[in-house]
């Protein structure tokens, strides 16, 4: 209206500048969800989804929705499923929802309600031998003569 440009905010403005961690204090209740490139320590209550580099729920804080983050610490409440790389639950702690992480540990007195499932989980079957037997020189399971014989049976023909 008086001749300024309106700035446009993009997500490159989003970085963090300073190391200092966002808060959320005991006091604070908020609906909604929360990107972090940094640090989020949570006393208070938000119900929705989190998104955070470093997440500490303290004591006090309560999630009610997706937590998503590389390394998180609970000593609070989570209502809803949690993402993280590392995950480390207090004793204190109540989560009721699934964990999906790579690292997770949990103290005596935590509670919860929910799946573990570690994220980067490989199958791999690995040959223990590479060498296939010609058919000369594998050994039936069963010879002709004993086919009328139970497998307990075959065992205790052998023995004797």
């Amino acid at each position: 209206m008086f001749g300024k440009k309106k700035q446009v905010t993009n997500n490159a403005s989003l970085k963090r500048v300073n190391h200092a961690p966002s808060i959320i204090s005991e006091d604070m209740r908020l609906t909604g969800s929360i990107i972090s490139q940094g640090e989020v320590q949570l006393d208070g209550r938000i119900d929705g989804d989190i998104k955070a580099t470093h997440l500490v729920i303290g004591t006090t804080g309560v999630v009610e929705g997706i937590v998503e983050a590389t390394s998180v610490i609970v000593k609070g409440k989570i209502i809803g499923s949690l993402n993280a790389s590392e995950v480390n639950i207090k004793n204190n702690a109540h989560v009721h929802g699934d964990i999906f992480h790579d690292t997770l540990s949990i103290e005596a007195g935590a509670i919860i309600e929910g799946n573990l499932k570690q994220r980067f989980e490989k199958e791999s079957l690995t040959l223990i031998n590479d060498e296939s037997k010609p058919v000369s020189d594998v050994k039936p399971l069963i010879n002709e003569d004993d086919i009328g014989l139970s497998f307990v049976n075959k065992q205790a023909s052998n023995k004797s």
